[in-house]
């Protein structure tokens, strides 16, 4: 899941066979990443690193940032998203599960104002939409359980929207 600003850095981009924004610790951080998607420095973000992560986490981490380039109004974002989901691994996401993990990232990021982004409720449920749209997390061993754990973490009015879109069963 995604941290709040400052927190403790993740180790790698995996935890529990789902992405995890890679934390403050990392080199650049994501919030780096995050910060040039928000001014539309694409380049940047089309030149991930692949020395040290799998081309699969690269993808999503790329298909997040871009998605988030798109937030701020960089139209030339959403053709590379199309581009990227015709031709990385993100093609083989048949079931959406990797593009419903970005948006449900981001969606809590947003809602919480973490990893670099604002806080904005109206993007934080529009990103959860799209991730409920995929049927995400439900394509997770204990989906239940994240939903649960995000929860924990938000704030009343964080919590009201998440559970316009997540409703408790």
């Amino acid at each position: 899941m995604t941290a709040r600003d400052g927190g403790a850095p993740f180790g790698n981009h995996s935890q529990d066979g789902y992405i995890v924004s890679p934390g403050p610790g990392s080199s650049p951080s994501f919030q780096q990443y995050v910060a040039a998607a928000r001014t539309g420095a694409l380049e940047a973000l089309l030149s991930l690193d692949s020395a040290n992560d799998d081309a699969d986490d690269l993808d999503e981490l790329a298909y997040k940032l871009l998605n988030v380039a798109a937030d701020f109004g960089h139209s030339e974002a959403e053709d590379l998203i199309d581009d990227l989901l015709c031709g990385s691994s993100l093609v083989y996401d048949d079931d959406r599960f990797v593009q419903g993990n970005a948006h449900f990232e981001l969606g809590l990021a947003y809602l919480m104002g973490a990893d670099g982004l604002p806080a904005d409720l109206d993007k934080g449920r529009a990103h959860l939409e799209k991730s409920h749209a995929c049927q995400w997390p439900w394509h997770v061993q204990q989906g239940e359980m994240l939903l649960d754990e995000a929860r924990a973490i938000l704030s009343a009015p964080q919590l009201r929207v998440f559970d316009e879109v997540y409703r408790p069963r």
